[in-house]
């Protein structure tokens, strides 16, 4: 069953990342290591799967930069901290990240909004199945 996007929630270090508009996990892959040799069968490559890259976590929003998490953002960067990611159904990803630094698009006759992207280290765990 489908869930609503609508009230997802993102802690970084502990720390509530508010004005969120976009959340997402891209760039996950799995490394392809060729097993090829001269007995595969039917002229084609083999592969085995490799270890995998979960990818980053990145965040869009409304900037305050006042706000606790754009603080605790700009005061940790490069440090890797717990991420918690809560989905609308409570359902949640755990990781962690390397904080990165946030940055703002200042577009004329609009809202400043700010955007960060996190490197994630190590697997994902919770109760959400997918990212």
């Amino acid at each position: 069953m489908a869930k609503k996007s609508f009230g997802i929630t993102v802690t970084i270090g502990g720390t509530a990342i508010g004005g969120l508009t976009d959340v997402n996990i891209t760039g996950r892959d799995v490394t392809a290591i060729d097993v090829t040799n001269h007995g595969s069968t039917g002229n084609a490559r083999e592969f085995l799967g490799g270890l995998v890259d979960n990818g980053t976590l990145e965040l869009t929003g409304n900037f305050e930069g006042t706000h606790a998490g754009i603080t605790y953002l700009e005061a940790h960067l490069g440090e890797v901290v717990d991420a918690v990611v809560t989905y609308s159904d409570a359902s949640t990803h755990l990781f962690k990240v390397i904080v990165g630094p946030p940055t703002t698009s200042n577009p004329l006759d609009d809202k400043i909004e700010f955007s960060a992207s996190f490197k994630i280290s190590g697997p994902i765990t919770g109760t959400a199945t997918t990212a």
